[in-house]
């Protein structure tokens, strides 16, 4: 193990959370190293332990949001479980939570009363609406989190209204999070303090729409010559003998390909379907026109005839077919491995390749509690003076 593939190897992370906003962020500094402490409540733990897919336990979404760390348990309604708490966060590089604002302030695990003492402790508050505004005390969820920001009204037909079926709010605010995280510890590297870092799931969802999503409203003034919206430069996919493909058509001679691969010669010489401009204003028209073709070919066929004129396309997989696709498995993506409790299982390795190298091999999720008798034992020893 060298120490390019782990570059966070002796930052040490606290965690205070339940689902995947914290979760997922920390299990990235996990994988890439770091010493990963999940607080979890006794009885059930992290309420993720037990969606979807489970046994013994350990759910596979828990297990996706929760490789490679260390879990203990503590009751924060017990002062002498609180001031094992507030040990482990001033032993800590960073501490971590998404519970509601005030909450670990009055538990005495706030930010200022934290770094107080540790001026080098990075500490990262995750919450849904932030701390102003009429729903700052207000819980967020994924779906609701889609409606509030945007989201279900660009997946929807006009007027209509539709979500994106993965918990894309929760996962856009960890990789934000850890963002600003990895950032803090480099500003540390250089000033040796460390620094309160605030994010709210609402205003990462909005600043990941907003790029494309909001294009069509960052320019003002009367002299703003409006296009469409980039969502409707994506064509409709194409249905196939087993199954459709999606293609990303881009020149002229993108098009012609695409006429061509659907028996639509024709419509070259329409001239409302020439060019970037033209097509642009009547893209919805030629999708549907495009999309009501069927050509008597499978997926790899039509892929391979459009990859002839270097036309972007791609079979539609669904995620059950991905480990056997022949780019995944080139790219090596998937990891099969045993799990001393789970058993054999299977889940994507960390897309961060450090030196050109995967990252080595990390730790199963943990069991709940897990590892609370060697944590407080560790605890005890740093503790001596």
């Amino acid at each position: 193990m060298t120490e390019t593939t782990q570059p966070l190897a002796g930052i040490r992370v606290v965690e205070f959370s339940t689902m995947i906003t914290a979760s997922l962020a920390t299990m990235m500094f996990a994988q890439q190293g770091a010493d990963v402490i999940k607080v979890e409540p006794p009885g059930i733990g992290d309420p993720m332990r037990w969606l979807g897919s489970q046994k013994a336990g350990i759910s596979g979404l828990f297990h996706n949001c929760n490789q490679a760390k260390r879990s203990i348990t503590l009751d924060l309604k017990s002062p002498e479980d609180v001031a094992r708490a507030r040990q482990l966060c001033l032993q800590a590089d960073v501490v971590i939570h998404n519970y509601r604002p005030g909450v670990m302030d009055r538990l005495g695990l706030g930010s200022d009363a934290l770094r107080k003492e540790r001026p080098e402790l990075i500490y990262c508050a995750i919450t849904g609406f932030g701390h102003q505004g009429p729903l700052s005390s207000r819980p967020a969820y994924d779906h609701v989190m889609q409606a509030m920001a945007g989201f279900m009204t660009l997946q929807g037909h006009p007027g209509g209204f539709a979500y994106v079926k993965t918990l894309i709010c929760d996962k856009i605010t960890a990789y934000t999070a850890a963002q600003a995280i990895t950032a803090a510890l480099f500003a540390r590297e250089r000033s040796g303090k460390g620094q309160h870092i605030d994010l709210s799931m609402l205003e990462s969802c909005i600043a990941f729409l907003w790029p494309d999503g909001g294009m069509h409203l960052t320019l003002h003034g009367e002299d703003v010559a409006h296009g469409a919206p980039f969502a409707d430069y994506y064509q409709l996919p194409l249905r196939s003998t087993d199954g459709a493909i999606a293609y990303a058509a881009m020149t002229d001679a993108h098009w012609d390909a695409v006429f061509d691969l659907v028996g639509r010669a024709d419509l070259k010489s329409e001239e409302k379907y020439k060019g970037l401009t033209n097509r642009s204003i009547h893209m919805a028209e030629l999708a549907s026109i495009i999309a009501g073709e069927t050509p008597n070919l499978t997926s790899a066929e039509m892929v391979a005839a459009l990859a002839k004129q270097d036309v972007p396309a791609a079979p539609c997989l669904s995620l059950a077919d991905l480990p056997a696709e022949q780019q995944v498995l080139a790219m090596d993506i998937f990891e099969q491995c045993e799990h001393p409790l789970l058993g054999p299982v299977q889940h994507v390795t960390p897309p961060a390749r450090f030196g050109g190298q995967k990252l080595a091999p990390c730790g199963p999720s943990p069991a709940l509690g897990e590892h609370s008798d060697a944590i407080l034992a560790e605890l005890a020893v740093r503790s001596r003076p």
